[in-house]
């Protein structure tokens, strides 16, 4: 009996939430949905906008956008994001519904971008992590050790990274370590203290603020 009401629950909240039906894997982002976006586009009171929300918690955020100088040329986009997630991965498509560009980012910081054909094929690929000695998961690492303080959530940090070749420090990351509280059923964040991680050594900076702690 048991089992029996677990899957009328189960189907019941597939019913509400119809949209809910797979979890986000690039591997399924080569090509866009044209007729189902159409179809659903301005329903949930976006103009020329469709969104929805996957199984995992991943909220997508689709629509339709024009290019070239007379703005003939037609191009769908997609936008996957989760909340208090620094990740975003950003689709753009053809006409023809196959993928033109993807870009990998967290927070503000690219970390992977693509290019490919009208027929799909990969003709041009930047990887912005080989411009640095240490990448975000290893950053990750050493803030969560040091400092107790997990930056892929948003809610604890919000990390960058930069390339100055003029400043003293050329490459670093900079940490904003947040002061989060849940009001009601909202987070809501202020800054709390910075600091910065040098890129060449993997060496915590204390800031000034940092130094007050």
């Amino acid at each position: 009996m048991k089992h029996i009401l677990l899957a009328i629950l189960m189907i019941s909240t597939l019913s509400c939430k119809g949209q809910r039906i797979k979890i986000f894997n690039p591997k399924e982002m080569k090509t866009f949905n044209i007729q189902n976006f159409e179809k659903n586009k301005g329903k949930q009171g976006y103009v020329n906008e469709y969104h929805y929300t996957l199984i995992d918690e991943s909220e997508v955020r689709e629509y339709s956008t024009t290019v070239s100088p007379n703005n003939s040329e037609l191009r769908y986009k997609r936008e996957i994001t989760k909340k208090h997630n620094p990740f975003k991965y950003s689709y753009t498509y053809y006409g023809n519904s196959y993928l033109y560009a993807e870009i990998n980012e967290f927070n503000n910081s690219l970390l992977l971008a693509k290019e490919y054909d009208k027929d799909g094929r990969l003709i041009k690929e930047t990887d912005f992590d080989k411009n640095f000695k240490h990448i975000f998961e290893q950053i990750h690492d050493i803030v969560l050790k040091e400092k107790k303080v997990d930056i892929y959530d948003t809610r604890q940090a919000v990390a960058l990274r930069h390339d100055t070749p003029d400043a003293t420090i050329k490459k670093y990351y900079q940490i904003h370590v947040l002061n989060s509280k849940l009001v009601g059923n909202e987070w809501y964040s202020q800054p709390d203290y910075s600091f910065i991680i040098d890129d060449a050594t993997g060496k915590i900076i204390k800031s000034a603020e940092n130094s007050q702690k």
